[in-house]
């Protein structure tokens, strides 16, 4: 293979290093924010720095105004089960899209995959309707109704699934075992870069989520993560310094998530390709 004359290199090195540095910036930002007094918010001109980089002030303040430890577990146990289920029911459906032949398996699976395209919000109305009616408003199961299965979860289960040898189904089949069997030792233990994969990105994405939790959460105990950063804002001002530092409270752990398990991501989109 051709190398790239130096000049290209660097360019493409420049050009990554800007990419990088696009990202990280806000976030440094609302680090060092995190650390600032409201005068010094407000100064003028305003400094990079804060005067005490060891200023934890308003992460305890944080704490005092709002049960944010509790909203940081609501938000853990609603994406963590979210996150679960998503993986289980999608590499259940992944299996039978991709190694099953039945009537109209493409038809379905297109179905399934269209609902991709269709807008939450469209759908928020008949949603709350249908949680209001079992009585599920402001409870754990009410904010996972909509999130116990992921459709981009079957997508990509079927996809990874599908590059699996189908010989290693035949001699299961052969030796006697069931097709439940089949799927806890030979499917899942093949495929476990994508459903990592899923879980974590299913984790982020409920972890993330505001508009259906702000839809059916009214008590302050079930609020999660996302709705304890709304409450430092109202109509006349933002305490910018608390909002920042609850931020970086409710970064952290996706972030660590994400770091560690960033491999099996990698690991993923090379086995299965997206393959069509």
């Amino acid at each position: 293979m051709r190398r790239p004359p130096p000049l290209g290199r660097w360019l493409v090195v420049a050009l990554v290093t800007a990419g990088a540095l696009v990202v990280f910036f806000p976030l440094f930002w609302m680090a060092v924010t995190s650390l600032k007094t409201p005068p010094e918010l407000q100064r003028v001109p305003l400094r990079l720095e804060p005067d005490r980089w060891t200023n934890l002030d308003n992460y305890r303040e944080v704490f005092a105004r709002q049960p944010f430890g509790r909203f940081l577990f609501n938000s853990a146990l609603v994406a963590s089960v979210s996150a679960l289920s998503s993986a289980l029911v999608s590499s259940l459906a992944g299996y039978g899209f991709a190694k099953f032949h039945f009537p109209g398996r493409q038809l379905f699976f297109f179905a399934i995959v269209g609902i991709l395209m269709v807008p939450f919000q469209s759908v928020v109305v008949p949603l709350y309707l249908w949680v209001s009616r079992f009585g599920l408003l402001d409870t754990y199961l009410g904010i996972l109704a909509p999130d116990l299965v992921s459709v981009f979860g079957v997508f990509l289960m079927r996809q990874a699934i599908e590059v699996v040898p189908s010989d290693y189904i035949h001699a299961a089949r052969i030796d006697g075992a069931g097709e439940l069997a089949i799927f806890w030792r030979v499917i899942l233990p093949t495929v476990r870069p994508a459903v990592a994969t899923l879980v974590i990105i299913k984790f982020m994405w409920t972890w993330n989520e505001l508009f259906w939790p702000l839809v059916v959460v009214n008590s302050p105990p079930m609020k999660v993560v996302t709705l304890g950063l709304v409450s430092f804002t109202n109509m006349y001002f933002i305490e910018y310094n608390l909002v920042t530092a609850a931020a970086v409270l409710s970064i952290l752990p996706i972030l660590s998530i994400f770091l560690l398990g960033q491999k099996w991501i990698v690991r993923a989109v090379v086995m299965s390709g997206l393959k069509g």
